[in-house]
C-alpha cells in the first residue's frame, strides 16, 4: 500500500513538533525541580527549643531564734542567800579574783567560769568547785541585742565573740566591747569573760533569766 507524498510530509512534521513539545516539557519540569531544591536549602532551619534552666536561688541560712534558752556549764564555788556571803567568799581567796556573783532565783552564786562544754569547767579531784548546768533565757526581752545575748555568749570563737569584722556591730548589747576590755585585765580566758558578762547583764536586765 502506498501513501501519498503529502501524507508523508505531514506525518514527519507532526513527529518533529511532538518531539519538540516533549523535550520542552521535560526541561521545564527539570528546571522547576532544581529551583525547588534550591529554595529548600535556603530556608532557615527550625530553631531548636532551648531547654529551660531552673532559676538558681541563693541559699540563706535561717536565723537562730534568740528567744530559745541556751545551755551552759558553770564552775561553781558556792551559793548564798545574801550578797554579803558571796562577797566574803570572793575576798577570802586570791585565786577567786576572776570569779563573779550571779543572781539566779533569789540566790547569789559564785562562779569562776562558764562554757558550752562541761569538761572545760570540770576540775577532777577537788571539792572546792563543781559543775553547775544552767540556761540563759532571753525570751522576755524585746530589744534584739538582749534577745540574742545567749547566742552571742555561746560563741567559742574569740573573733566572733568580739564581733571582729561583723556587720552586726550595731546589734550588740550595750557596753559589750567596753565590758570585755575591762574583764580582759583580769583574764583573757574566754570562759572567764563569758561568766563575767553573764553576771553583769543578768543584774542589769530583768528580762534575762538564769534557769536550772
Amino acid at each position: 500500500m502506498r501513501f501519498s507524498k503529502s501524507f508523508t510530509k505531514f506525518s514527519y512534521t507532526l513527529a518533529v513538533i511532538h518531539g519538540f513539545l516533549i523535550g520542552a516539557i521535560s526541561i521545564g519540569i527539570f528546571a522547576i525541580m532544581i529551583q525547588w531544591q534550591d529554595i529548600k536549602k535556603d530556608e532557615p532551619a527550625d530553631p531548636v527549643a532551648e531547654t529551660e534552666k531552673p532559676e538558681q536561688t541563693e541559699t540563706v541560712d535561717a536565723p537562730v531564734d534568740g528567744g530559745t534558752p541556751v545551755q551552759f556549764y558553770a564552775k561553781q564555788h558556792g551559793v548564798f542567800t545574801t550578797t554579803d556571803g558571796a562577797t566574803a567568799l570572793l575576798q577570802s581567796d586570791p585565786s577567786m579574783k576572776s570569779a563573779t556573783i550571779v543572781l539566779a532565783e533569789n540566790k547569789y552564786y559564785v562562779w569562776s567560769a562558764a562554757s558550752m562544754v562541761e569538761s572545760e569547767v570540770k576540775v577532777v579531784g577537788t571539792i572546792d568547785s563543781f559543775v553547775k548546768p544552767f540556761r540563759v533565757n532571753s525570751a522576755a526581752c524585746t530589744e534584739p541585742a538582749l534577745k540574742n545575748l545567749p547566742i552571742y555568749l555561746a560563741s567559742s570563737d574569740p573573733a566572733k565573740f568580739n564581733f571582729e569584722g561583723s556587720e552586726y556591730k550595731g546589734a550588740i548589747p550595750k557596753d559589750w566591747q567596753a565590758n570585755i576590755s575591762a574583764i580582759s585585765t583580769l583574764s583573757t580566758d574566754l570562759n572567764v569573760i563569758r561568766v563575767q558578762l553573764i553576771g553583769h547583764y543578768i543584774v542589769q536586765n530583768d528580762c534575762l533569766k538564769i534557769e536550772f
